[in-house]
């Protein structure tokens, strides 16, 4: 199941197209473990980063649904290269603190598989 946050998240989320190669890696993060997907934050209006780019190239995702979020974020970024122009940004990481940590997932134009 992939369940939203909250409605804001759910609105945000709706009102502007998205990256197909983010909606790849969630599909796959969906497909390959069985888990409860949560969306916690997506667009985000005036955000800098990827949270605010239109079309969408970032999502948030719940990391403590998963056993080892840590090894998620290393099987998504083998199955993904974020940008062959800057190997060392990645498409996953563990992101924020405390109860807070999130997987952070984030793409580029040039994102593709590997």
């Amino acid at each position: 199941m992939i369940t939203i946050k909250g409605i804001a998240v759910l609105i945000a989320l709706m009102g502007v197209p998205t990256m197909d190669s983010l909606m790849d890696v969630v599909e796959w993060v969906y497909e390959e473990h069985d888990q409860n997907l949560v969306i916690t934050s997506g667009f985000r209006k005036g955000d800098p980063g990827v949270h605010g780019q239109i079309p969408l190239r970032g999502l948030d995702i719940r990391s403590r649904v998963y056993s080892d979020p840590d090894r998620l974020c290393r099987l998504i970024n083998d199955r993904w290269e974020y940008d062959w122009k800057r190997p060392e940004k990645k498409v996953a990481s563990l992101h924020g603190e405390g109860d807070e940590i999130h997987i952070h997932l984030k793409v580029h134009p040039r994102t593709r598989l590997r």
